[in-house]
């Protein structure tokens, strides 16, 4: 890494940071060659749905106005990896539950793990992103979202279960994440 993508990558590092914790920074460098535009204007572009464009807003309420896209693809991955963790988390719990019957048992371990390889592979996304390297961010997201949308596939026995929502909520991060990356590499 160059002396100037070290510098970019730590600038962007802390932009996201202060992004995700409602913190103040000001963009002093950014990855060559990606576009900067507000969070209404890369929401609009990567929104297929009302929901999606919902959720960008919510998910982009503290990032910069007028922002470089790799902020706002580490945000919407950081965001889908922390949704990730909580859907995980949910599962273990349930798992705890010794009278749990035996297929919904298997639906949420093999959710757990699905979890665990989507967790994985968007914070592999956030590091490419954050190195100012677009290689493969994309195959990975579309890899994550597999792992997710699996999940709900077996679940879906299992409409009551608190599982059940929240892999929703998730299909849907994962498509922003993958929509807002698409901005910067190309869908």
């Amino acid at each position: 890494m160059t002396r100037a993508s070290a510098a970019a990558f730590a600038v962007i590092t802390a932009i996201a940071i202060a992004c995700l914790t409602g913190g103040v920074v000001v963009v002093v460098e950014a990855c060559e060659n990606v576009p900067s535009m507000s969070m209404d204007d890369a929401c609009l572009k990567a929104s297929t749905s009302q929901p999606l464009l919902r959720l960008c807003h919510g998910e982009l309420l503290n990032a910069p106005e007028s922002g470089e896209l790799t902020v706002y693809a580490v945000i919407g991955a950081k965001m889908a990896q922390w949704s990730y963790e909580a859907s995980s988390q949910a599962a273990a719990r349930l798992l705890e539950n010794p009278s749990l019957p035996g297929d919904e048992r298997a639906a949420y371990e093999a959710c757990a793990r699905r979890y665990a390889s989507a967790r994985s592979l968007v914070m592999d996304v956030q590091t490419q992103l954050l190195g100012c390297s677009y290689g493969s961010p994309k195959q990975e997201l579309i890899d994550a979202r597999v792992h997710v949308e699996a999940c709900g596939g077996e679940l879906w026995r299992f409409t009551a279960s608190p599982l059940y929502a929240m892999n929703a909520d998730d299909q849907l991060k994962a498509t922003l994440a993958y929509e807002l990356t698409g901005l910067i590499i190309g869908k």
